[in-house]
């Protein structure tokens, strides 16, 4: 059996949907408390089994919704020797990565909610933490997941020279989003980024430097979707990302395959610069000129 602890965010809706997705759960009591509506598929062999939360009484209700959960406690410390991976999942507060340290320095491979951080200098200090400790470690965007994506024939679209990207809300912690569903078609590489919106509207071109360009839309003006037109030169193709249950699922897929193998999915570089566009994306915006990712 994996077994995994949910780090923060018992209140939340990240933590509520890893743990109703992966254990099975009393389908009544957790409709009636307005919990995520996400089927229960378990993965075989993996489980949360412990919630580790300051605010006990949020742990404790989630606990006793789901099975399997036998460990609640406010101590970080307290999950050693009882997970073999953990979930740190209170991305709202947006201190989530602080509590990233302790599991690292103790070699248990950890997913890090989405963003990393604000700071691109946060972000590579515990990229290389994770490193030195030999630690395998996991932040993304679950959209890289999406079954949309994942069914989409890529070859038919030839080579795809432009990702057109499109979320809600803010753009670093929501921006994200987009992000990743660029970095996720085109690869890494972007060498500049100029944002030519506003604080409510971000209009942001990721430049390659080949030819390529990735853009993403991020307003607090539209209605809540995420979306992405892939050009290509042999083909086109549109996508809406509706699927939560499914890329929030084979997230975790991945994540527990990380565990178990310790080898990660996603490259800790094509992480830091997804944190690093999301700043160059800001820094544009504030300064209105574009701003170079690569030879700074």
């Amino acid at each position: 059996m994996t077994r995994l602890g949910l780090v923060g965010g018992s209140a939340v809706w990240h933590a509520r949907s890893f743990s109703g997705i992966l254990n099975p759960k009393d389908e009544a009591a957790w409709a009636a408390a307005g919990f995520p509506g996400y089927a229960s598929r378990p993965v075989e062999g993996a489980a949360v089994v412990a919630v580790c939360d300051d605010d006990l009484a949020a742990a404790r209700e989630l606990a006793g919704m789901v099975e399997g959960i036998s460990l609640v406690t406010s101590r970080p410390g307290d999950l050693l020797g009882h997970v073999d991976g953990v979930l740190i999942c209170d991305d709202v507060s947006e201190r989530h990565q602080k509590r990233a340290p302790t599991f690292l320095e103790a070699g248990i491979p950890t997913f890090i909610d989405k963003p990393l951080s604000r700071d691109p200098r946060e972000a590579e200090e515990l990229l290389s933490l994770a490193e030195r400790c030999g630690t395998p470690v996991m932040s993304c965007s679950a959209l890289r997941y999406s079954t949309e994506l994942a069914a989409l024939d890529m070859a038919a679209l030839g080579d795809v020279v432009c990702t057109i990207a499109v979320g809600p809300n803010e753009l670093v912690f929501y921006g994200v989003h987009p992000c990743e569903l660029v970095q996720a078609v085109m690869g890494p590489g972007v060498q500049s980024v100029r944002n030519v919106g506003d604080a409510e509207r971000n209009h942001v071109l990721l430049d390659y430097g080949d030819g390529r360009v990735g853009v993403l839309v991020v307003r607090h003006d539209i209605a809540y979707t995420f979306r992405a037109t892939l050009l290509g030169s042999q083909g086109s193709a549109h996508l809406v990302i509706e699927d939560s249950g499914g890329f929030y699922r084979e997230m975790l897929v991945r994540f527990i395959e990380m565990v178990r193998t310790k080898v990660m999915p996603i490259a800790p570089s094509d992480t830091l610069e997804i944190i690093r566009i999301l700043d160059a994306a800001s820094r544009s915006r504030e300064a209105g000129t574009e701003i170079r990712l690569r030879g700074e």
